[in-house]
């Protein structure tokens, strides 16, 4: 029983003290991940193309979706936070 309460403490990456789905949010929907993904569409291309690493480009068109799928999805759960801080024009 200590181990699976070490994993949860673990996986518990925003520390509620419940391994959920905002635990994925919390650790993947972050600016560093989308920062690192980026990272990558620069380094791994030119690693490919000057022959280091040899990747089929179709890789870079999936990382790429992801990365923009993941900023999309940042994007969108920051700009519900805001409007549920900030009251609109006419509730006020």
């Amino acid at each position: 029983m200590e181990g699976f309460n070490m994993a949860r403490k673990i996986l518990d990456f925003n520390d509620d003290g419940v391994v959920d789905m905002n635990d994925f949010k919390h650790l993947m929907l972050r600016y560093e991940i989308i920062l690192l993904g980026g990272l990558l569409l620069i380094v791994l291309p030119i690693l490919n193309t000057m022959g280091i690493i040899k990747v089929n480009s179709d890789t870079f068109w999936v990382l790429a979706g992801i990365v923009i799928s993941a900023e999309a999805l940042l994007e969108i759960i920051y700009e519900r936070r805001k409007k549920k801080l900030i009251p609109h024009e006419e509730e006020r």
